[in-house]
């Protein structure tokens, strides 16, 4: 069966990240930050994994594609990744534990995982990546964790408007 056509059929929703590479130098987040928020791009989670000369940033925008136009525009590398939003039950431990132990009992492999900075119904919300997306979507859904896709992620209105 042809990706295409996979990617057509599945069921669960998926989050849109948006991937970049950035120079490991005082204030370089801070600008690229300042790009999208001119653009009244809203960040609704973020991951930056650093090395000794570049860092590479992850986020969840609510504008994935105006996002990756105004940083490749001002010269980064940017991409997006269909990635798993995950919501976590309430309570002290969030479930998080228990997301961790069925993918292990699935045998998925994580590559990373962050925390949004928004909720889903009062819900955290678990981002990650696997080697598995589908499986790891189908072993979620089965042990009763809603997945969050792009639509699902409600953005709180700017201050003043």
């Amino acid at each position: 069966m042809p990706a295409a056509e996979t990617a057509r059929d599945r069921s669960e929703p998926r989050l849109r990240q948006v991937a970049f590479f950035l120079t490991n130098r005082l204030g370089s987040l801070r600008r690229a930050m300042q790009l999208l928020t001119d653009q009244d791009v809203r960040i609704g989670g973020i991951s930056v994994l650093e090395s000794a000369d570049h860092a590479v940033v992850r986020l969840v925008v609510d504008r994935p594609d105006g996002a990756v136009d105004i940083l490749t525009g001002a010269g980064y590398g940017a991409c997006i990744t269909e990635i798993l939003g995950v919501m976590l039950p309430p309570g002290p431990r969030f479930g998080m534990q228990r997301v961790l132990s069925v993918l292990l009992g699935a045998e998925v492999n994580l590559w990373y995982v962050y925390g949004l900075i928004l909720q889903a119904e009062g819900h955290p919300i678990l981002a990650l990546q696997a080697d598995d997306l589908e499986m790891a979507g189908r072993v979620l859904l089965g042990n009763g964790f809603p997945l969050v896709g792009q639509d699902d992620l409600h953005w709180p209105e700017p201050e003043g408007g």
